[in-house]
C-alpha cells in the first residue's frame, strides 16, 4: 500500500500533546512497517521548513517526505480552500494514496483512496468557552467533513471515542492510545542538577505541566496556592495559550508560585524528576498525556476525575473535583503528610504507565490500516 500521513502539525517547535502523539505514533509505526510506502505531507511557514524537511523519518527507505513551503498568508489560504472549496486535491500534491491520515486541523480533499482522520478531543464543540471563538467555528467545519468523508476516525482513549460517536453515531470510530515509553528515565545526577540549577528550582516541588489557557484549570490551583499554608514550591511548565492574563496576576501575588513557561523537550523530563507530586486540575482531556508521563517518572500524582482521567490514571492516582477548591487542597495535603500513600502511588502508577505502549499503539493503527 501507498500511505500518506499529514506532518503539519510537527512543524511547531513549541510541542504541545497533538505534536507528541504524532511525533512518537508515526515514529514506532516506521519502525514496525517496512513493507509498505510512506509519504509524510506537510505544508510549513517559511519559518518552520526547515526542521520539517530534515524530520529524521527520510531516513527510512519506504518513507517519502513532500513539504510545501508557503508564506503565512498563503498557508491559511490552502486550509480555507480545503475546508470551503474542497480543493485542491491531496493527489495534487502527493500523487496517488491508498490511505490518507490527517492529524490535527488538516483534512484535505481526496479523489480515490481511504480517508483517515484523528480527532483528538471535543472541547471546541462541548466545551466552546475554553476557546476561542475562530477555534470553534474551524473545528465545526472539520468534524463535519469528518462526519462526511472519513472512512475511519481515530480517537485516542474511550472516552473521546464516546463523545464523537455522540455527534457522529454512524462513523467508524478506533482508540489508539498515546504513550509515554519512549522518554528517556536514564539522566545523570549531575545533568539533573545542571538544569535545576538553571530555572534556580530545589528537588520536593510540585509539578504542573500544562498550555495556560482555561481548560487546565490553573485559576482554581493558584487559588488553592494563594489561600492555603504548603510546603513545597507549586511550579508551572507551560506555553503561552490564550485568557491568561489572570493566571499571570495570580502568579505574581503568590512567592510559592513559579512559572517557568515552554521547556524544551530535553529538559522536562528532568524537571519531572525533580518533582515530589505531579498536580493535573484539567476541566477535560481528550487523553491527558502528562498525566501518564508523570506516572512513569515514578511521581505521586493528583488529577480531576473527569473525561479521560480516570482511563489514564486508572486507581494509581489521587482524584480530585477540579471544580473545588476544597478537594485540591485536601489532595495536597494527603500528599505532603502521607509518606505511605505517596509509595503506594509510585508503585501503582508505574504499573499502570506500563499498560500503554508506542509499540502496541502502531500495531493496533498499521492492523486498522490494513483493514480498510
Amino acid at each position: 500500500m501507498r500511505i500518506g500521513l499529514d506532518v503539519s502539525v510537527l512543524s511547531d517547535k513549541q510541542k504541545t500533546g497533538i505534536a507528541v502523539y504524532t511525533y512518537s505514533l508515526i515514529d514506532a509505526l516506521l519502525k514496525i512497517n517496512r513493507k509498505d510506502e510512506f509519504v509524510l505531507f506537510g505544508i510549513s511557514t517559511l519559518e518552520t521548513f526547515d526542521y520539517l524537511k530534515n524530520l529524521e523519518f527520510k531516513k527510512y527507505p519506504n518513507v517519502k517526505l513532500v513539504i510545501n513551503k508557503l508564506p503565512a498568508k498563503l498557508f491559511r489560504t490552502v486550509f480555507i480552500l480545503w475546508q470551503k472549496l474542497n480543493w485542491p486535491l491531496i493527489e495534487t500534491f502527493i500523487g496517488d494514496v491508498d490511505i490518507f491520515h490527517s492529524f490535527n486541523w488538516f483534512f484535505p480533499p481526496q479523489k480515490n483512496g481511504k480517508k483517515v482522520a484523528t480527532v483528538f478531543d471535543m472541547t471546541p464543540t462541548l466545551f466552546p468557552q475554553f476557546h476561542h471563538q475562530r477555534t470553534v467555528q474551524l473545528e465545526k467545519i472539520r468534524l463535519e467533513r469528518i462526519r462526511k468523508y472519513a472512512d475511519l476516525v481515530i480517537s485516542i482513549s474511550e472516552n473521546s471515542r464516546s463523545d464523537f460517536l455522540k455527534f457522529s453515531p454512524k462513523s467508524n470510530v478506533g482508540v489508539i492510545y498515546p504513550a509515554a515509553d519512549q522518554l528517556d528515565l536514564t539522566y545523570s545526577s549531575e545533568k539533573i542538577k545542571k538544569v535545576l540549577k538553571k530555572y534556580n528550582l530545589k528537588r520536593g516541588y510540585f509539578l504542573s505541566v500544562a498550555t495556560l489557557e482555561p481548560r487546565k484549570n490553573l485559576k482554581v490551583l493558584l487559588n488553592v496556592y494563594l489561600r492555603g499554608q504548603f510546603d513545597k514550591e507549586l511550579v508551572i511548565v507551560g506555553a503561552k495559550g490564550w485568557g491568561d492574563d489572570e493566571i499571570h496576576k495570580l502568579v505574581m501575588t503568590n512567592h510559592q508560585v513559579r512559572m517557568l513557561g515552554y521547556i524544551p523537550d530535553e529538559e522536562l523530563p528532568i524537571l519531572y524528576r525533580g518533582a515530589s507530586c505531579f498536580i493535573y486540575p484539567s476541566f477535560y482531556e481528550g487523553f491527558g498525556l502528562p498525566v501518564l508521563e508523570a506516572m512513569t517518572f515514578s511521581i505521586p500524582t493528583i488529577c480531576s476525575n473527569t473525561s479521560s482521567l480516570t482511563e489514564v490514571g486508572g486507581d494509581a492516582v489521587l482524584y480530585i473535583d477540579p471544580k473545588s477548591e476544597e478537594s485540591i487542597k485536601e489532595a495536597i495535603g494527603k500528599i505532603e503528610n502521607d509518606d505511605n500513600l505517596k509509595k503506594r502511588l509510585i508503585e501503582k502508577g508505574l504499573q499502570q504507565a506500563d499498560k500503554f505502549s508506542w509499540r502496541k499503539s502502531a500495531e493496533k493503527l498499521n492492523l486498522l490500516y490494513q483493514q480498510l
